[in-house]
């Protein structure tokens, strides 16, 4: 309740005055039937003394006048009531928005390998559909905390007007719910094996639509299917109980709702010789009272199939809030002069029991071209995100110019350096959309200027539709080549005094490869540019080629010098080329 604040206070007095209206609109009938003929204790009772001063002092004392109070009451309680509704829908609904924000900065301000320990299902699930059933159980909070207040309001009058009544009914509604707590427990349970079922099956739908492509291609749609159709299957079972339990509850207890009130109807002025007028106000308040109590259970249910998902979404933001990256609210970019270096001095990196990066120490300067080879796992994309801070470093110190990265604000580190993965991230928008979202406050020329550094402008303007060309999700519309070269622009966008290139070759044809490196040559002069790189022919041009083993840094130097020194990188080349003529020799 503390993202409320004040609200919270006004909520229950509002609710209170609703229920007070409601309650005096009822309370009111015994003067009514008093003065229609029907007997009421009227000489008894706080409530009735206080009622009888009330309408004296509005000069209120026909039936008429009284009927006039009577409706004025029910109308004013009408229309607070209705504000008061609108008022708590917009509470639950900015407190499910609040957490599904708070939800999704933990996640985005955490370190990298947290989210990459993490399915994208699973995050996704928390902040859209166990956040909307979070909203749903706080909107019946505000419904069960009204429904209280009123039933407070309600037993209060009763007990003024005939307490024999209302403890009787107040008895026999405590042993129904009693009765019926076995089912709140398993709706419960229920709600608590939906958030996993729901977190899986979104993980299932979100790998299913990334791997359309091989699961068509390699027959897979049924089994697709088959796997989608029994986590349906399981959800489908799971909700079907918890919305057919309310009603199961709400029917046996309406059944006894209308035994106990004939029964203490009958009772209630002959044998509890209470007053006829005073017990037919009495099962007036516990009449109206009642479809709130089945409102009330049918929330409990829901509110039992809903509060899990409150444990789901606290522990996934409190773990994610616990391996926050350093926070900072500097967004100045770094100013750094060139010519500049990249110094990495006794760098280590341990992830678990391994050491991946181990006593790194290099200098890359800037401008200039830097390459990084070696076998998968030696940990050249771990050294990546290291210099990315994606990865901290278990000891050592990461320089770039004057500013160092264990005591540089990690926003302003990062936008220092333009970053270009091997696998490009590209979203359903236009070209131009796409680009300019490392730096909004880029002008159109700004746009284009990068895209022509990045030799993309020329299939950009083949499309008749250039820069606002939709290019589909990840980019499907372009080629291998196009998709990098337009990374390769947007890293540029930011104007980045280092570019790092994470395999961004690997995967291109030698067409693509050939002008991705056309470009690189161009811009090798402007800025630091750190390539990794698998084939090492993409590399020969270097100012310096760096080598990887087991995460330490074995060998480096030119590549004349590295080949004709025949150690690591020579042998890396030979067995390159011996599997390149192996492969073409095959019939």
């Amino acid at each position: 309740m503390k993202r409320l604040g004040w609200r919270f206070p006004v909520l229950i007095v509002w609710t209170a005055v609703v229920g007070l209206g409601e309650g005096l609109s009822v309370v009111l009938l015994l003067p009514l039937l008093s003065q229609i003929g029907i007997a009421a204790a009227n000489n008894q009772g706080l409530a009735f003394r206080l009622i009888e001063r009330g309408l004296q002092l509005i000069g209120a004392n026909e039936p008429v006048e009284i009927l006039a109070v009577i409706i004025g009451i029910a109308a004013v309680q009408t229309i607070v009531s209705i504000a008061l509704t609108w008022w708590a829908a917009i509470l639950a609904r900015r407190y499910q928005s609040q957490r599904q924000l708070e939800l999704f900065a933990a996640f985005m301000n955490a370190k990298w390998l947290f989210l990459a320990d993490r399915k994208a299902g699973e995050m996704t699930n928390a902040i859209i559909t166990e956040s909307d059933r979070l909203g749903g159980a706080f909107t019946i909070c505000l419904s069960l905390l009204a429904s209280v207040v009123v039933a407070v309001i309600y037993i209060a009058l009763s007990l003024m007007i005939a307490w024999q009544i209302t403890v009787s009914l107040s008895g026999f509604a405590a042993v129904a719910a009693l009765a019926m707590a076995p089912l709140y427990r398993k709706t419960y349970a229920t709600g608590q094996s939906l958030a996993p079922l729901n977190a899986e099956f979104q993980s299932v739908l979100v790998e299913y639509f990334t791997g359309a492509k091989f699961i068509k291609a390699s027959v897979g749609v049924d089994r697709a299917t088959a796997r989608l159709k029994s986590l349906v299957w399981e959800i489908e079972k799971a909700n079907a109980t918890a919305s057919s339990l309310p009603g199961t509850v709400r029917s046996v207890l309406e059944f006894l709702a209308l035994i106990g009130l004939v029964v203490l109807l009958v009772l209630g002025s002959g044998w509890m010789g209470v007053a006829a007028g005073n017990v037919v106000v009495v099962l007036a308040l516990f009449g109206r009272l009642f479809p709130r109590i089945n409102m009330l259970q049918a929330q409990l249910h829901h509110l039992n199939w809903n509060v899990p998902a409150l444990e789901t979404i606290n522990k996934l933001q409190a773990a994610a809030e616990a391996e926050a990256e350093k926070q900072d609210s500097s967004s100045e970019p770094l100013k750094i002069g060139q010519p500049a270096v990249l110094t990495l001095k006794n760098v280590s990196v341990r992830l678990g029991d391994r050491m991946v990066l181990d006593q790194i120490n290099l200098k890359l300067p800037i401008p200039g071209l830097t390459a990084v080879v070696g076998r998968s796992g030696a940990g050249k994309s771990t050294l990546v995100h290291t210099l990315l801070g994606l990865v901290e470093a278990n000891a050592g110190s990461i320089r770039l110019g004057d500013h160092e990265l264990a005591s540089t604000p990690l926003r302003a580190w990062r936008g220092a350096i333009g970053y270009v993965p091997q696998e490009t991230t590209l979203f359903h928008a236009s070209i131009q959309d796409n680009l300019a979202i490392v730096n909004p406050a880029a002008s159109d020329a700004d746009v284009k200027l990068a895209a022509r550094r990045a030799h993309a402008d020329d299939f950009i303007g083949a499309w008749p539709e250039g820069f606002n060309t939709i290019i589909g999700d990840q980019g499907v519309k372009l080629s291998g080549g196009q998709r990098q070269r337009l990374a390769i622009a947007r890293a540029l966008l930011a104007n980045p005094v280092l570019l790092l290139m994470d395999e961004a070759m690997s995967a291109l044809d030698g067409k693509s490869e050939a002008e991705i490196l056309h470009t690189v040559e161009d811009l090798r002069k402007e800025m630091g540019i750190l390539i990794v790189a698998h084939r090492l022919a993409t590399v020969r041009n270097a100012d310096c080629i760096c080598v990887l083993e087991d995460g330490r840094l074995v060998e480096s130097g030119t590549w004349s010098e590295l080949i004709s020194r025949k150690a690591r990188l020579h042998s890396l080349f030979e067995a390159q080329t011996r599997d390149f003529d192996q492969m073409v020799s095959v019939p």
